[in-house]
């Protein structure tokens, strides 16, 4: 009867430590699962800033490409103007020279 209940006594001991891992794990699944959802959430979160960083960026390339087209346009000016105060000097002295003769 003694090794009975001695034998009894290890299978309540094993089903008890048993249970309790069992627990044990169930409340660590339960922490990862639960942090699994935040971590989709902060995935989540990131995946929104990423398209928003992405339409500022693309924003950006097409405002510096209207810049740089305005840029150059400006150049092309300031070139055909410096070409035309070039050739004032001799506009002028063409002018004299005419109205010299009348």
């Amino acid at each position: 009867m003694n090794s009975k209940a001695t034998a009894i006594e290890e299978a309540r001991t094993d089903i008890r430590e048993h249970a309790q891992a069992t627990v044990s794990d169930l409340g660590s699944l339960a922490q990862e699962v639960s942090g699994g959802s935040e971590l989709r959430d902060m995935l989540m979160r990131v995946a929104k800033q990423t398209a928003s960083l992405d339409i500022c960026i693309r924003e950006t390339q097409q405002s510096l490409a209207t810049s740089q087209a305005a840029a150059a346009r400006l150049a092309d000016r300031v070139d055909s103007a410096s070409e035309q105060l070039k050739s004032l000097p001799k506009t002028i002295d063409i002018i004299k020279v005419a109205s010299a003769d009348m």
